[in-house]
């Protein structure tokens, strides 16, 4: 029997097990690439003509008898592959290893159907020059600055997995077979008082709309959830003619909700026209401002969306349904419970909560999922235990590598969760982040070696190439992270930024038994000793704004410097970035920073800010001043095209103030009175000028500043 019939028999034998047992066939392929493109193309004639192949990579030319039916994805684009089921997928792990788009891509391989995971020779994969590190490199680090930590963490849960073919190839000699068979029963964990499909539609069907009644529902990937909501939808529709909103992080998110409400009601015999104006989707940024009428709402991956925007809602709706998955690429919903259940508690008496999870697309036990949960460190459901009793002297503080955590495998499934419970948008690339990340330090606190708390931070290296630092200036380089430092350059107006070293904090993380009991602050001060002794001259964050965080930071020392003037379309929160100095020069790139945010003031008061009272009240109260030297170099930058508008569209203001309009022509000036001075919106402007719209309006306004800046400068412009 040659090696491409041996190959071929395995790989048969592997999809007749999963189809038996309606689970996904794992197929880990390891080897130099010239033999498993080889051997790969003849072994897929033996999926059937109508099964879909998707290649997540770049694949060697297909034989023309596969081309219609294999699809090539780019992994950045897995998200257009949401909501659909698919029978073959190929990640080619040689083209990079995207976590999120495994996790995502592997949920839509129906049960029957096959995972093959591409990869170089196992030895050699962790120190592989994988494409996908590009993602995570800070500038000025190279792919020579990563360690691999997070392959090599892959590769012992693939060593160790069960239910998978294996199959390796070494150039001419015979591959290597081995299959490993399943542990029965599933390790898959159970959810007490856990409910099927029909049970969770049948729920849904019973919610009384406009009775300040509450559902939530919580699920893994792929038991049917966001179905359950599409059919339950088109049956109320069809029943009782309810408007029924949907929203979600986006519309991706609930492709499959629409798709079974479709299908539902065309089984129902209801029309799809009277679907569609029945069942509405609109994102929650968008839903919170419009706030139209409807029977009920039904919010779709709710853990992605912030308990403020939660909030709101359910004040302003009677009948509300929220829906998440538990983990997965849209965010993690490990601490939903934590932050919505007790709003639930306060504001719906008697909601119900239903749990699914028995799968839709594959059978219990399956090897696949088993696999992603516990390498992607997603299979944990209640965060760890603490010690009973310990005083604050018992607290540790320190510092780990990817090395310490890869050697400390609970350590860092107790951190991961920790960070999963804190921010809504934690994903599985995030684990990789935390483990191979250069110029990334992982600290925590611990208490009789249980993890207490978490902090990421970021060290931001300065620049010293001053064409670099010029075209940073000018807004036409953006180096990938330095976040900190481009925020006071862009943003704050202070170019001398970029040439000091910064530290920042991408996450804070408290253990929930102890949150707001000061450990986050212990911890905060804990950073501050450690990084005085660094040449970092400060330290600073940047995070959706809530009163009680700004609150948080301020407590801990750390200055307002910043505040976004358009909230987050998901988060539904300003940007705010804090900082707090750690040595003289420090002090004085916070003075600079501040002082533009004291410029600002007067203008986000009336004009950004006037329906936030608790921002209004941290806003320092400022009287119009003639322009600095400085405010002047900002708006030359302006009429360059180096800065937005909402850059500088306070310092235009009192450009006019100051020069008067007489310099403009009659359109000119009725241009600048209408966006400047009376702060209407983008369209109502090109209404009134008719131009064409935000990007010409802007270019008429470059020219307008260009004309007063040179008036200005006739009259004699101050000093600096």
């Amino acid at each position: 029997m040659s090696q491409e019939e041996n190959w071929r028999d395995a790989l048969a034998s592997a999809l007749a097990r999963a189809r038996a047992a309606n689970f996904r066939a794992p197929v880990l392929i390891q080897g130099d690439a010239p033999e498993i493109d080889a051997a790969l193309w003849p072994a897929l004639e033996l999926l059937t003509p109508n099964q879909q192949i998707v290649w997540v990579g770049a694949p060697a030319s297909p034989p023309p008898t596969l081309q219609t039916k294999l699809e090539v994805l780019e992994a950045a684009r897995f998200q257009i592959r949401l909501g659909q089921e698919i029978d073959c997928l190929i990640f080619d792990a040689r083209s990079g290893f995207h976590a999120d788009a495994f996790a995502a891509l592997t949920g839509t391989v129906r049960g029957g159907g096959v995972l093959l995971l591409l990869t170089p020779p196992a030895q050699q994969w962790p120190s592989f020059d994988d494409p996908d590190y590009q993602r995570i490199l800070a500038h000025p680090f190279t792919h020579q600055d990563v360690d691999g930590h997070y392959l090599r963490h892959l590769q012992k849960h693939l060593d160790n997995a069960s239910g998978w073919l294996r199959v390796t190839f070494a150039g001419n000699a015979k591959p290597i077979i081995r299959y490993t068979a399943s542990n029965t029963p599933s390790n898959a964990v159970a959810h007490t008082g856990s409910v099927s499909q029909s049970a969770v539609i049948t729920a849904l069907r019973a919610l009384i709309a406009g009775q300040h009644d509450a559902l939530a529902i919580t699920a893994d990937r792929g038991r049917g959830k966001s179905a359950s909501l599409g059919i339950a939808a088109a049956h109320r529709i069809a029943e009782r003619a309810e408007c029924v909103l949907v929203t979600a992080p986006s519309f991706a998110a609930v492709a499959t909700l629409f798709k079974h409400a479709e299908m539902t009601a065309t089984e129902l015999g209801l029309d799809q026209e009277r679907l569609k104006q029945h069942l509405i989707f609109i994102a929650p940024d968008d839903l919170l401002q419009r706030l139209p009428t409807a029977d009920i709402v039904l919010i779709d991956e709710a853990a992605a969306i912030p308990t403020p925007i939660l909030a709101s809602l359910l004040e302003h709706y009677p009948s509300v349904v929220f829906a998440t998955t538990l983990h997965g690429y849209e965010g993690t919903g490990q601490g939903f419970p934590l932050r919505v259940f007790p709003l639930l508690d306060k504001r719906r008496p008697g909601w119900r909560h239903v749990t699914m999870s028995q799968p839709m697309r594959w059978s219990q036990g399956d090897p696949l999922e088993t696999f992603i949960n516990d390498a992607l460190l997603l299979n944990q459901y209640q965060p760890a235990p603490l010690p009973t009793a310990w005083d604050e002297s018992e607290l540790n503080f320190e510092r780990l590598d990817g090395e310490s955590l890869l050697r400390s495998p609970q350590r860092l499934s107790e951190i991961f969760q920790l960070l999963t419970l804190a921010h809504y948008r934690t994903t599985p690339d995030d684990l990789r982040t935390l483990l191979d990340s250069p110029g990334l330090d992982v600290f925590v606190s611990t208490v009789r070696g249980r993890v207490l708390g978490a902090v990421l931070l970021s060290h931001e290296r300065p620049f010293t190439e001053p064409q670099l630092i010029d075209a940073i200036w000018r807004g036409t380089r953006r180096p990938r992270g330095h976040l900190l430092q481009q925020l006071f350059a862009q943003q704050m107006s202070v170019r001398e930024a970029l040439q000091r070293p910064m530290a920042r904090v991408i996450r804070i993380a408290v253990h929930p038994k102890r949150q707001g009991r000061g450990v986050g602050l212990w911890m905060l001060q804990a950073l501050k000793r450690t990084l005085e002794q660094t040449d970092c001259c400060l330290i600073g964050a940047s995070f959706g704004a809530s009163d009680a965080l700004l609150q948080f930071w301020e407590q801990a020392g750390y200055r307002l410097l910043r505040l976004g003037g358009k909230r987050d379309h998901v988060a539904g929160a300003y940007a705010a970035c804090v900082a707090m100095s750690l040595k003289s020069e420090g002090e004085a790139l916070i003075s600079q920073a501040h002082d533009r945010l004291v410029r600002r003031s007067a203008f986000d008061s009336h004009h950004v800010f006037a329906r936030e009272p608790w921002i209004l009240s941290r806003l320092p109260t400022q009287t119009q001043e003639a322009l600095q030297a400085r405010e002047i170099e900002l708006l030359q930058l302006f009429v360059e095209g180096s800065r937005p508008y909402e850059n500088v569209e306070d310092l235009l203001l009192i450009l006019c103030a100051q020069t008067g309009l007489t310099h403009l022509e009659e359109k000119a000036a009725a241009l600048w009175r209408a966006k400047v001075q009376q702060q209407q919106d983008w369209s109502e402007v090109a209404r009134l000028t008719r131009l064409s719209g935000r990007k010409q309006i802007t270019a008429q306004l470059r020219e307008c500043a260009r004309a007063l800046l040179t008036s200005l400068e006739t009259a004699g412009a101050p000093a600096g």
